[in-house]
């Protein structure tokens, strides 16, 4: 009897996670113990398994395996397609890398991290784009998120994406203003069997042309949120909540769900360069900001929970299910948070701005202390991914953020925080990666923490009594 992994499975390894199952549809990872791992490798379709002693574990993995559809018995030698042979990756496992295409943009939003619309940070020629995608691939990359600056306004755009299909990358989100998205675009995904996510700015009814510098954007996005409804890609959209539109949320979310959108996010405006120049007087106080957005967890509540997932940045992630997430409040209180990494998000991802640099999170890029972080040209991505400053960032511990910061070493909230985003603490703290993330400071230390919590416990008994 011969078994033989289904067309949609992959086995892989990379450092710290040597023995994997990839799942090529939706390209998740599912660990695999010992006697698992030796099992599949059996599943070659080649290796008649009838003269080979398999212990209890391995013949229930087999059964296992078997009735979940993973591996499946065939008469005659049948050898596997050649990606889904066991294939090793000297470099730490990044499930996606979030990349900047560009630097260039259509828009002249007042806030860009980047400064988009001078495109400050370039982009990568045809040659060095294609060879970092090449890098991706040897590095066991699943999945890319593209964005920009605008990523439809790079005209080798197609054969980007193009040589990420051939390496069967699943191209997850691509972040967008919405203005270039047309029916010609989407013909080219559906063409490509395609069906990314797509992550569109929306600065609020009334003040999305305003943020964003164009006359008819806030038109443009709507339109886009439609068209991709229509054609069943999922959407989600960001705010940027400033003093202008900050009570513009209930008409706001009303316009976005009737266009399909059932996931939002709202934040304060990050204080970057542009937005120090070009805000006219909207900069909201991270007080002010608090104040403007506490009542708004009673109103979606009160309101029936009018869309699936909605993000008060810093403050709350409230679901039409339950529970909640309080954002200033990610540990327990306890010492067992000085274990854990500084970022979470940043041991699954990857940023690589429009010149090539390997970064935590596209904010960082805001910031001159991006330079200390390395260019893919100079060291290749495998290197950036194994030994370099980044791994360096990457690796780190909350504990390490103690020894550098003696105030938040000081603090008695430092067990519930964990000291606080790294991008939070470049622009809008101490700007210094081991700095003071100084939203989550005030937060902690003005009872913000404990007022969130009162406020989505009575909205939900209030609002909610049936809860399940």
């Amino acid at each position: 009897m011969f078994y033989r992994l289904a067309p949609n499975y992959w086995l892989r390894g990379w450092e710290k996670l040597t023995q994997a199952l990839v799942n090529r549809q939706d390209h998740q990872i599912r660990p695999l113990t010992a006697h698992e791992f030796q099992t599949l490798l059996l599943c070659d379709g080649e290796t008649e398994l009838n003269g080979i002693p398999l212990t209890p574990e391995m013949e229930t993995t087999l059964h296992t395996y078997e009735a979940d559809g993973i591996i499946a018995p065939c008469a005659q030698p049948t050898p596997l397609d050649p990606d889904q042979y066991y294939r090793y990756y000297h470099n730490r496992f990044v499930q996606s890398v979030f990349w900047s295409v560009t630097g260039r943009c259509n828009y002249r939003c007042r806030h860009c991290f980047m400064d988009a619309p001078d495109a400050k940070l370039g982009e990568l020629s045809t040659a060095e784009a294609l060879d970092l995608i090449d890098q991706m691939a040897q590095c066991g990359v699943l999945q890319v998120d593209l964005t920009g600056g605008e990523p439809f306004v790079r005209k080798d755009l197609w054969e980007l994406i193009d040589r990420m299909l051939s390496y069967h990358m699943t191209i997850g989100k691509i972040y967008t203003n919405g203005w270039l998205l047309d029916d010609s675009i989407i013909d080219q995904l559906k063409r490509r069997g395609l069906h990314p996510d797509i992550s569109i700015s929306f600065d609020g009814i009334g003040w999305h042309d305003w943020m964003r510098g164009v006359n008819g954007a806030e038109n443009a996005a709507l339109r886009a949120f439609r068209l991709c409804r229509d054609h069943g890609l999922k959407t989600d959209a960001e705010m940027c909540i400033h003093r202008g539109n900050i009570n513009s949320l209930p008409q706001t979310v009303d316009a976005l769900k009737s266009a399909g959108v059932e996931v939002l996010k709202v934040s304060n405006v990050s204080m970057t360069p542009l937005w120090q120049c070009n805000s006219q007087g909207n900069v909201l106080t991270q007080q002010e900001y608090m104040e403007g957005m506490l009542p708004y967890i009673d109103w979606y509540y009160r309101t029936g929970r009018p869309i699936r997932q909605l993000t008060l940045g810093g403050i709350i992630v409230l679901n039409q299910e339950l529970p909640y997430h309080i954002v200033p409040s990610p540990y327990d209180g306890t010492e067992h948070c000085l274990d854990r990494h500084l970022c979470g998000a940043a041991r699954w991802s990857c940023y690589i701005t429009p010149e090539g640099r390997l970064l935590p999170c596209m904010p960082m890029t805001s910031s001159p202390q991006q330079e200390r972080f390395p260019k893919v040209q100079d060291i290749g991505l495998r290197q950036g991914l194994s030994d370099s400053y980044y791994m360096q960032f990457v690796n780190g511990r909350v504990r390490d953020l103690m020894t550098a910061n003696q105030e938040c070493a000081a603090c008695k909230y430092r067990y519930h925080c964990g000291g606080g985003c790294r991008a939070t603490a470049l622009i809008d703290g101490d700007c210094q990666l081991m700095g003071c993330d100084r939203q989550m400071c005030f937060a902690w230390k003005n009872g913000y923490t404990d007022r969130i919590r009162q406020t989505a416990e009575q909205a939900v008994e209030a609002f909610w009594p049936q809860h399940p």
